[in-house]
Formats: C-alpha cells, structure tokens, sequence
C-alpha cells in the first residue's frame, strides 16, 4: 500500500479524504433539476432537486437544497429539506439543519445539529455523535491542497 493511500485510510473525516472538488456552485447560484456525475461537489447556493453523485458532496453552512440527496460521502452543513442517502458516510455538522431521514453506512451528527427523521444506519459502525471542533466552512484553499 503506498503510503499516500494509507496516510488517507487513517483519516475519520469525510472533509480529510477529500485531496481535490471539482464542481463548485457558488452562493448566489441556484440549481433546478437532477445533479449527477462522478467528481466532488461544493454547494454554497441552492439546490431544488435530486442527485446521484459518485464521489463527495459538501453542503456548505449557506447551501439549501430541496429533494432526495444520493452521494458516496457527504458532508452537511447547510438546510436539506429531504432523504439524505450515503453509500459510505455522511456527517452533519453543527449548523446542519435537516428536515428528511438519513441512510448511510456510518453516520455522525454534531451536538449542535437539528434533526427531523429517521436515521438508519446500513453498516454495523452505528452512529456517532460528536462535539465539533473544526471550524464549520471548509475554505476553498482546504478542499484544494493536496495532503
């Protein structure tokens, strides 16, 4: 194993295995329809819709979406009023608002997080919940570094 690969195993969070996002779509953009492909995803504006993303999504702290969320990983921070459904994690940060039930293999929700649904945990890990101690944004500079 090379040592890039396991320096990535050892990480926990979604945020910390992501080197690179290719599709941004900023504040003040708004999005109507399905949302698919293969890549990372950073949504800072609105999202009236559904997904199917092979690869990471991020709904910033100003991000909104409305529909059923399908990705491998996620990372929400913003307003989902829908089914958030991962097939590997999904974490909710503390300014997380989500109105919908959520399906993941491991699955972390924040103290702070506001949660209205089912949670229904697809691999044995259970759910966590944390105390966030990162800041909440993911800055542009972080999702392009590489590690």
């Amino acid at each position: 194993m090379s040592v890039e690969k396991e320096h990535l195993e050892n990480k926990r969070r979604v945020s910390d295995l992501q080197p690179n996002f290719s599709t941004v779509l900023g504040a003040a953009s708004q999005f109507k329809g399905k949302l698919s492909g293969e890549g990372d995803y950073v949504i800072y504006g609105s999202v009236d819709g559904e997904s199917d993303i092979r690869g990471t999504l991020i709904l910033q702290s100003t991000g909104y979406w409305r529909g059923q969320i399908l990705a491998n990983d996620m990372i929400v921070s913003g307003t989902v009023d829908g089914d958030i459904i991962a097939r590997n994690r999904i974490e909710l940060t503390s300014t997380a608002k989500v109105s919908g039930n959520i399906i993941g293999a491991v699955v972390a929700i924040a103290d702070d997080a506001i949660f209205e649904g089912e949670v229904h945990i697809t691999k044995n890990d259970g759910l966590t919940i944390f105390n966030e101690r990162r800041n909440e944004e993911v800055t542009s500079e972080e999702l392009m570094k590489k590690d």
